[in-house]
């Protein structure tokens, strides 16, 4: 702006609009005293409300005149018998601290977020304002430091908050509240799908979707951010390995060899080894499909295509250090492949064809001898043995199996 700029020699109308849309825009922060000075000294109610619009709507607490611009809003508020005089006293909306901090533990205690906030004047525009993202932030802020039962409550209502006003601008901030009480321990499983569920619609499955969480993560007020998103993919994998023998284990005609099978992996996961997995179903699979689709646990799957696999088979995909494996929900053999070689499957594609995942050559790392050996007896301790010579990698039952030389 010119030099002996004077905002009280502009019409009203002008003045309002400056005091409204000053805020975002660094040329006007050197006049911004002046036009708030001017504004107030008016006494006009309009003038007013343009003031404390400004305050909630930019809430700028980085701005030079921030502090002007609290202070001009709590006398004008106060200074009328209007609804902000009430709500300014009742929640101290001019207050940096106690405002936003109020209004986020109403909104985690209220059970209808936009009547809350009808009531405080925050409706409209300024429901999209930056006072009330604030209050958000700091009601994640408050989800974050809880623990245990205290945990669940809050942060299914921080989930119901996010999703009765649509906010999606601060995605980074709720996912960050609702992981941080988990990262020493883990939810109840029931809790842990619905917060799974809601961050991968939210966000996408940060196994197929790094990019976005990379982006989200960067975004959260965390210096181990990176954690809780491997958090995230660890529930996740968790989920789909369980889900896939509990699947196959509803219809198989041999339990005790499933249960067989289904104890030995599941060995490897609960060691935390296992670095990521994924199912794939056969085209006449049909009842293993309408399986995984059911309730609100509804999983994602792959297709196998193609010869070299029983339409009516599946299989599990899983990488466990050096090694990606495929175990199949029938009788037959597992393989294994040097996850660095070219004809190991990747995980998480939409399609796998039957023969790559039957393969019985490959490069570096792949032993046919081991990889034709069926599920017959002792296989638990040739699985171990190749897997622990491949990834030095013990299971917790049958430690370093029976050794194996070390192909390639």
């Amino acid at each position: 702006m010119a030099d002996g700029f004077d905002p009280r020699n502009l019409p009203r109308r002008d003045l309002r609009r400056l005091v409204s849309e000053l805020w975002n825009d660094e040329r006007c922060d050197h006049v911004a005293p002046a036009v708030l000075d001017a504004a107030i000294n008016a006494n006009a109610k309009s003038l007013d409300r343009a003031v404390l619009s400004a305050y909630l709507r930019h809430f700028p607490l980085e701005h030079p005149a921030f502090e002007r611009l609290r202070a001009a809003s709590a006398l004008g508020a106060g200074r009328w018998e209007w609804p902000w005089k009430a709500r300014g006293e009742r929640w101290r909306l001019w207050h940096r601290d106690d405002g936003p901090t109020g209004v986020a533990t109403a909104l985690l205690a209220g059970d209808d977020a936009r009547a809350i906030l009808r009531d405080l004047g925050l409706d409209g525009d300024l429901a999209e304002g930056e006072f009330v993202a604030q209050a958000l932030e700091t009601a994640c802020e408050q989800v974050a430091a809880t623990k245990a039962d205290a945990a669940i409550a809050s942060g299914q209502r921080l989930i119901a908050l996010f999703e009765q006003l649509g906010v999606t601008s601060t995605d980074a901030w709720l996912a960050w509240a609702l992981l941080t009480p988990w990262r020493d321990r883990s939810p109840p499983d029931a809790y842990r799908e619905r917060l799974t569920k809601l961050l991968v619609a939210r966000v996408g499955d940060p196994r197929i979707k790094s990019r976005p969480w990379s982006a989200l993560a960067a975004e959260m007020p965390s210096t181990d951010a990176s954690q809780l998103v491997a958090m995230v993919r660890r529930w996740l994998v968790h989920r789909d390995f369980r889900a896939f023998f509990s699947i196959v284990g509803a219809v198989t005609n041999d339990p005790r060899q499933w249960a067989a099978r289904q104890e030995f992996w599941l060995g490897y996961l609960d060691s935390e080894v296992v670095d990521d997995a994924c199912f794939a179903f056969g085209r006449q699979a049909d009842a293993l499909a309408e399986m995984s689709k059911s309730g609100d646990a509804a999983l994602e799957y792959a297709e196998i295509t193609g010869g070299g696999a029983d339409p009516t088979h599946s299989a599990l995909i899983i990488s466990i250090g050096d090694v990606r494996i495929a175990e199949w929900s029938h009788n037959g053999s597992c393989r294994f492949w040097d996850r660095r070689d070219q004809k190991a499957p990747e995980l998480h594609k939409p399609q796998y064809f039957g023969m790559q995942l039957r393969a019985m050559n490959g490069g570096r790392g792949f032993d046919s001898r081991f990889a034709a050996i069926p599920h017959a007896s002792g296989w638990q301790a040739n699985f171990a043995g190749f897997i622990y010579a491949m990834t030095g990698i013990r299971h917790p039952r049958w430690g370093e199996g029976v050794s194996r030389k070390r192909y390639g």
